[in-house]
């Protein structure tokens, strides 16, 4: 993607109202194809500047359990009495060896920095009105050279954006659409856990905490089952007793999008339970169950993916948004501050470029992978 179209899509990200969740994830990987970085980072933060919680590109699960339960040791005061007095002169920190000039000889650069492959760094908070929104760092290699005085020029100037984006406050989102990811827990009849994918992991993550918290106390990114596998699991057997059972499905919503479960049994059990009348006895384990896990999420920010992959304007991008939204001529008009007859030539031109004839066919071409490039 050239730079020019890939800070149009980022702004237009911006826009999209998306929760933090979801916004901050995306923003970190769109943010390689304007400044290249091996890796970045967000963190969130107090009124002290004291992270509170932390959302990485990748998630290394020991380095996240160190740095949530040894953050006193790790994150000294003198580091971070000159993180404040830096950020309440600058908006962005060129080089963390301003705050500790031995700082990679420091525990924290070893355990914390260096595992991520995280050497050079650039680090700008975001903020609205005073009030600070979190930080964002981008980072490369010791393979890789220094950012240079344009890279950190380039993140300036897109504070702003990021900022906005932060702030959304939109309509609740209620179309979600597949995201592609999935995972497999398999568990016994009575619902201990057999075998659990690295993808169910990180879902179930997502699905209970959606972030890492930091300097909370002692917290485990381990996995425990929520109750919610168990009881699918029961009802499942229930309705393979021929009780009366709830489906052994269950829908679950938060900043980081749908989180659907199924059950399905994938060795059936050979001897029957009790009725749950006249159980007595622990029931056997006999027979496997799956729960797969499907991930599902915002409709507008699938659909401003598929918009990346063809040869569009950032306002021909905007324009099918809006059409794929099911907004009128009129309203797109209205959103874009631009006349109905402009919006007209922008959607035929769109049609044409797409080869589609109307809004569905629109909306299935967005949906469907392209190999087109940009």
């Amino acid at each position: 993607m050239k730079r020019a179209k890939a800070l149009a899509s980022l702004r237009q990200l911006c826009c999209l109202g998306l929760t933090r969740e979801v916004l901050i994830p995306e923003l970190l990987r769109a943010l390689h194809a304007i400044i290249p970085s091996e890796n970045n980072v967000f963190n969130g933060v107090n009124e002290h500047l004291l992270p509170t919680f932390v959302i990485p590109e990748f998630v290394i699960p020991e380095v996240v359990e160190t740095v949530q339960n040894e953050w006193n040791r790790l994150y000294v005061k003198p580091f971070h009495a000159r993180a404040l007095d830096w950020y309440n002169r600058h908006r962005v920190m060129p080089d963390v060896r301003i705050l500790d000039e031995r700082f990679y000889h420091s525990d924290f650069y070893h355990v914390v920095f260096r595992p991520y492959n995280q050497h050079y760094r650039i680090q700008a908070v975001l903020e609205s009105n005073g009030v600070k929104l979190g930080g964002i760092s981008l980072a490369r290699s010791q393979r890789q050279r220094p950012f240079d005085a344009e890279e950190i020029q380039q993140l300036k100037r897109l504070l702003p954006y990021l900022e906005h984006g932060l702030q959304a406050h939109g309509e609740t989102i209620t179309d979600y659409v597949d995201s592609g990811r999935t995972g497999l827990v398999i568990l016994t009849r009575g619902g201990s856990v057999v075998y659990l994918s690295d993808s169910a992991r990180s879902l179930l993550f997502m699905a209970t905490h959606g972030v890492f918290p930091v300097g909370q106390g002692h917290f485990s990114p381990t996995v425990t089952v929520p109750p919610v596998l168990r009881q699918l699991c029961a009802n499942l057997d229930g309705i393979f007793q021929g009780w009366e059972a709830p489906p052994p499905s269950f829908s679950h919503t938060n900043g980081s999008g749908r989180f659907v479960f199924r059950a399905y049994w994938l060795q059936s059990p050979t001897t029957a339970r009790p009725s749950p009348d006249t159980l007595v006895h622990p029931p056997s384990d006999n027979g496997l169950i799956g729960v797969l896990i499907e991930h599902q999420e915002p409709l507008r920010l699938q659909l401003h993916r598929g918009l990346q992959g063809w040869r569009l304007s950032p306002r021909e991008q905007e324009v099918g948004l809006a059409l794929a939204e099911g907004l009128s001529q009129a309203a797109i008009a209205a959103r874009l501050n631009i006349g109905i007859q402009t919006a007209i030539t922008y959607i035929r031109r769109l049609y044409a470029k797409l080869e589609v004839h109307n809004r569905a066919e629109l909306l299935d071409k967005l949906r469907t992978p392209t190999s087109n490039t940009v």
